[in-house]
């Protein structure tokens, strides 16, 4: 297991500390550039480049060839900084919900319990499963070739849904912040995904998205003392009072299962557990708890910003805000692209019963083809958000909806050391055709509620077929409770 953590994390917090310093310093001197009379199209274009560089070079500085560190951040994150990237794919999955957000996810009260499930108790399980994705826990429980293969499948279409709604916000984003072309947009987007993930893996991931979270925290702070400066901020509080206080819908079974169904969604999505996969042992749920506390941060100086840049006086339409808003509006969405493109390589799997055996061999292998996989889905992702075909919000309802038909349920019945490749075939198999049904002829048009609650009925529905078929299934041993991640010898190649 690894010696030195107190080492690694005051290394780790100097180069937090450094990356900070060095985005605020860069953020000052824009400003003072302005002030000294340059051209107002470079001080706006300049925000954003400082966001794309430092991302760059920060997925680069995190790139690895260790399976462990690849795979796995090797169970070093320390809880804060994973709780940074849990709030970054977050905010990022609100913004791509875009004016739908509060609609979809309504009531508020079932958005939170989603998210606390996913930050407490679903990352947390994944986590003492001793697995580095969702797909760890299926081919290590179902190791039939054609069910993992399917649940890759899957897995790559959820992955590939929330990368695309991801990737598609963050262009909108920034050419409605900093008034670029979006081809330059996707090109700058495309350029920090493939820094962010691919060299680096989830440990690549974990920084960029708690970089990201920290700099836009950062210029939501700034404008969040614009409005109080300029008395602006009763715009921020009435907005958010007025989605606080928002009359609860009729209490019938109809309401119910639409809140049950966005608390579940949020609670199994797949790239809301990946903070806690690279946290240390036993400290998945204090990530979480961090994620938790700081959305609600964000949440309350996003809001106080947005009045601040958004309505506030004259800064509010100086180049200097243009470059604030330009270096930060974008990078939740990116997260949330960084999240979907690794959880679209992870669909295959590690089975964690023969790790020791088979790491050594298939490491290079299995990195490059997670990283072929990724280049796969973000070059995918940015020739259709160029050709218009991405609708973030019917995307991302899309891959909220396809992870709760079919993956959570699998999950569930693997986690519960249930069953084998039989019951989890009739699972899948009875919730894609309840999923189908649910949504008819009328697929393509479907609203995101309505594919919400027919994900919901046909992951419950196939969730009971696979514990069903369970029953008539020669119970098979419990895998062996080990983390492969950290508990290699240091003899052992990788």
């Amino acid at each position: 297991m690894y010696a030195a953590p107190h080492r690694d994390r005051e290394r780790i917090d100097g180069l937090a500390t450094f990356a900070a310093v060095a985005f605020l310093t860069a953020l000052g001197l824009v400003a003072a550039l302005a002030r000294v009379g340059a051209p107002d199209t470079v001080v706006v274009a300049l925000g954003p480049l400082v966001a794309v560089f430092g991302l760059i070079i920060i997925g680069l500085v995190n790139r690895t060839a260790r399976l462990s560190e690849f795979l796995a951040a090797r169970r070093a994150t320390p809880p804060f900084y994973a709780g940074m990237a849990l709030a970054a794919v977050a905010a990022g999955m609100a913004l791509s919900l875009g004016p739908q957000a509060a609609e979809i996810l309504a009531p508020w009260p079932a958005a939170i319990a989603g998210l606390s499930i996913a930050a407490l108790i679903v990352g947390p399980l994944l986590r003492r499963a001793n697995a580095s994705s969702a797909a760890d826990v299926i081919a290590t429980r179902f190791q039939a070739a054609p069910i993992r293969f399917l649940f890759a499948l899957i897995v790559f279409a959820v992955g590939g849904l929330s990368a695309a709604a991801g990737f598609a916000a963050a262009v909108d984003a920034l050419v409605a912040a900093a008034g670029l072309s979006r081809r330059l947009a996707e090109i700058a987007i495309a350029a920090t995904l493939l820094a962010g993930v691919a060299p680096g893996g989830l440990k690549g991931q974990l920084w960029s998205d708690a970089a990201s979270f920290g700099a836009a925290l950062a210029v939501a702070a700034i404008g969040a003392s614009l409005a109080w400066s300029a008395s602006a901020q009763s715009g921020g509080q009435s907005a958010v009072a007025a989605w606080l206080a928002a009359p609860a819908p009729p209490d019938d079974a109809a309401s119910l299962l639409r809140a049950a169904a966005n608390a579940l969604a949020l609670a199994a999505f797949l790239p809301l557990a990946a903070p806690a996969l690279g946290a240390p042992t036993g400290q998945a749920r204090r990530a979480g708890a961090y994620g938790l506390v700081l959305i609600l941060v964000a949440a309350g100086l996003g809001a106080a910003g947005w009045a601040g840049f958004a309505a506030g006086a004259a800064e509010a339409r100086s180049p200097v805000a243009a470059a604030l808003v330009g270096a930060a509006a974008w990078l939740p969405a990116a997260a949330l692209a960084r999240a979907g493109a690794l959880a679209a390589s992870r669909g295959g799997g590690v089975d964690l019963s023969a790790a020791y055996a088979r790491f050594a061999v298939l490491a290079s292998r299995r990195i490059a083809l997670s990283r072929l996989t990724m280049l796969l889905v973000i070059g995918a992702s940015a020739v259709a958000v160029d050709r218009g075909m991405i609708v973030p919000s019917r995307d991302l309802a899309w891959a909220l909806g396809v992870n709760l038909a079919l993956v959570s349920p699998a999950v569930a019945l693997a986690l519960a050391e249930r069953g084998g490749p039989r019951s989890a075939a009739v699972l899948l198999a009875t919730a894609g055709i309840a999923f189908a049904a649910g949504l008819g002829s009328g697929w393509r048009s479907a609203e995101p509620q309505q594919i919400l609650v027919a994900a919901l009925v046909a992951g419950s529905i196939g969730l009971l077929a696979g514990a069903v078929a369970a029953l008539f299934e020669r119970r098979m041993p419990p895998p062996a409770h080990f983390d492969p991640f950290a508990d290699l010898p240091f003899s052992a190649p990788e």
